[in-house]
């Protein structure tokens, strides 16, 4: 048994030698789509860095939030779970091509009985009965079974690199996912800060509207004011109460929202402390084909494509015939000492071929399958290509849009504040209306917190932006 096994171990090593899977080839010409040499939307600055989330983040506290996160999300660990299950397919369509062995020991004692000549019977009697003879035998077996389907046309090795093309899709989209949890992530937290500057100016609002009002009752009291006008600044002054509600409501609602990402009881009590950073400077976009080999989840796309066109292979290759081994080697005695003895050794070896020749169109029927789930699979690698392609558009277009809106808001809120200092010096020296001043008043807070709000917007459109031109964020997971 020993020398049957050293001959079929090289065989198997001779025909293993040039069936390894690899991953498919990139599909050749799968975009239909002409690609423009350069976006149409324009950016001024470019800078090279990638890494702008610390550079955003001097202080550390988002790098330790996007490190929990990556840790403790559960949406983050489900995604994980699919590049795992994608790998265990992998692995099991691997071992198919492998001859399947199975060793057994067994054995047997029979007690059999049998009717004997009738020597020794009554010789009185008519008739002889017949002697019961009983024999007991012992039989013990060891053996090593094979089974093995030889993969003569290629189609379990075709399956298994359609296996871990699907496996690189899923590894890739779980990094796409990352990335894109990790943006998540930065943008709330930036909402966050957002919120409570938003809840300081409306704290800081309503002691300037309080303080109105007490100016405005003075003069009343004085004989100098209309009571319409201390209605109005007690009407802004309720206004400005609400509002302050409002904003201390959309901190809670962020808190929780990131504490969920966290994986953290959503209790609304996460701290924030400091405001929102500076803008960095934007990155490079490149050029619209750099998206193909930058976006994961463009690359996760036409590695599902190329899995598509092997599964087409795989079920053209089942119409060939199957040719299987079937051998088994080991020992048989009626001693059990002399199971390990190579004289008392048998063993058997057999092939087979064969091919189906009616299904009913199964097999011509399943090809048909496959070649419309690469229809699909195609369709959607094209409308991934040009979602991409909308999405950086989109956030170069924005880059610019929020960029002018914040510096015009932010001249605006210049003037406005300059006029309401005004306001109030020029009522105070009764040449200036209440009216101008309860309007300056009300143009300048709202203004700032439009600011506030255009300046949150850039953040979270340049957090999108990176994400769309395919950078991957960094973090120490």
């Amino acid at each position: 048994m020993v020398r049957f096994l050293h001959k079929f171990l090289i065989v198997v090593v001779f025909i293993f030698s040039g069936c390894v899977a690899k991953s498919p080839p990139k599909v050749k010409e799968a975009l239909e789509l002409k690609l423009p040499p350069s976006y149409q939307s324009k950016l001024d600055v470019f800078d090279s860095d990638t890494n702008w989330i610390k550079q955003i983040s001097k202080d550390g506290e988002l790098e330790k939030l996007i490190e929990e996160v990556l840790l403790n999300n559960w949406d983050f660990k489900k995604a994980a779970t699919n590049v795992q299950r994608a790998a265990a397919n992998a692995k099991i369509s691997a071992s198919k091509k492998y001859p399947k062995f199975s060793g057994g020991l067994g054995g047997a004692r029979t007690e059999r009985s049998f009717l004997g000549f009738p020597f020794g019977g009554d010789q009185e009697s008519s008739e002889a009965k017949p002697r019961v003879s009983k024999s007991l035998f012992s039989s013990y077996g060891m053996s090593l079974d094979m089974n093995w389907e030889i993969d003569l046309w290629g189609r379990m090795r075709t399956g298994q690199e359609a296996f871990i093309a699907e496996f690189e899709a899923s590894a890739n989209e779980l990094k796409g996912f990352k990335a894109s949890l990790v943006g998540q992530t930065a943008k709330i937290w930036f909402s966050l800060l957002g919120a409570k500057e938003q809840e300081e100016l409306a704290l800081r609002s309503l002691a300037s509207f309080k303080e109105t009002q007490r100016m405005l009752r003075d003069a009343f009291e004085a004989g100098n004011g209309a009571a319409s006008q201390i209605r109005l600044a007690a009407s802004d002054v309720e206004v400005a109460v609400a509002l302050l509600e409002q904003r201390k409501s959309q901190v809670r609602a962020a808190a929780r929202q990131l504490e969920i990402l966290l994986g953290r009881y959503p209790g609304g009590i996460i701290e924030a402390t400091g405001g929102l950073p500076q803008m960095p400077p934007p990155p490079p976009p490149g050029i619209p084909s750099d998206l193909l080999n930058r976006r994961l989840d463009i690359i996760a796309a036409e590695r599902r494509l190329a899995a598509a066109d092997k599964r087409i292979k795989e079920a053209k290759l089942a119409l060939f015939p199957q040719i299987s081994l079937t051998g088994s080697g080991g020992t048989t005695s009626e001693k059990l000492r002399d199971l390990t003895d190579s004289a008392f050794g048998i063993w058997n070896i057999g092939g087979q071929a064969g091919q189906q020749f009616f299904r009913a169109g199964e097999i011509l029927a399943n090809v048909k399958l496959r070649q419309i789930m690469k229809t699909e699979a195609y369709i959607d690698y094209q409308s991934e290509v040009l979602e991409a392609l909308r999405e950086v558009e989109t956030c170069l277009d924005n880059e610019v849009i929020l960029r002018n809106r914040w510096n015009a808001l932010s001249r605006a809120e210049d003037n406005l504040i300059e006029a309401y200092k005004r306001s109030i010096d020029e009522y105070r020296r009764g040449i200036g209306s209440s009216t101008n001043l309860l309007f300056t008043q009300r143009q300048m807070l709202s203004v700032s917190s439009q600011v506030l709000e255009i300046r949150r917007m850039r953040l979270e459109n340049r957090i999108n932006l990176h994400l769309t031109l395919g950078g991957n964020i960094k973090s120490k997971q």
